[in-house]
């Protein structure tokens, strides 16, 4: 069960703020593993580095733990916390493991192609050679147009992470710009010969 044991001042990172918060969560051991999570300022997805940044033997510990970090610290986890983010976790172990069924694909072809030069002397046993051969030749191309789904899903998702951030980064532009506008024209001095507060005549 996790809660929230310490907020931290915000962190940044390419261009981005995130406010950083320590999170325990109590092993069936009696043992409190500490995370980290960075919840983004303006609104979208919390990350997170991929495990626990430690476990210690009492939740009071863990606290005195969580007190003590420093914000070269958080920087450094926020930075691992990004690197996962680019690519999810579901989506980087769905690509792991389609390249391995590629790869076994692809052994399983090499093998047949031998037993294929084997049977060369029996018609009956190349016909069989030659029908596995077309299985696993199809199997193949399946599992490359997954994995190819596969790359385009996480190459869309963080094209869409940029867009997000690309938007974001033009309206505090925007706003910026209306504050510079705001702050010249109250700058704009009286015309000469007008005291402050006069009335024309």
């Amino acid at each position: 069960m996790f809660h929230r044991i310490q907020q931290y001042p915000l962190v940044g990172a390419n261009g981005r703020w995130y406010r950083p918060r320590a999170y325990a969560d109590a092993q069936p051991d009696g043992t409190s593993s500490g995370w980290l999570v960075f919840f983004p300022v303006g609104g979208g997805s919390a990350i997170a580095p991929p495990g626990p940044e430690t476990t210690q033997k009492t939740l009071d510990a863990l606290v005195v733990w969580a007190a003590g970090l420093r914000p070269v610290y958080l920087e450094g986890a926020l930075a691992r916390a990004i690197a996962v983010a680019k690519e999810p976790f579901v989506i980087g172990q769905l690509a792991a493991a389609e390249y391995g069924a590629l790869a076994d694909a692809e052994e399983l072809e090499r093998a047949a192609a031998v037993k294929r030069s084997a049977a060369d002397l029996d018609d009956a046993a190349a016909t069989v050679a030659l029908a596995d051969a077309e299985r696993l030749r199809r199997k193949r191309l399946a599992t490359e147009e997954v994995l190819a789904a596969t790359e385009e899903a996480a190459a869309t998702l963080e094209a869409d992470v940029h867009d997000q951030e690309a938007r974001n980064a033009r309206a505090i532009a925007a706003e910026a710009a209306a504050r510079r506008r705001s702050a010249r024209a109250a700058a704009t001095p009286l015309s000469r010969g007008e005291a402050p507060g006069a009335k024309k005549k």
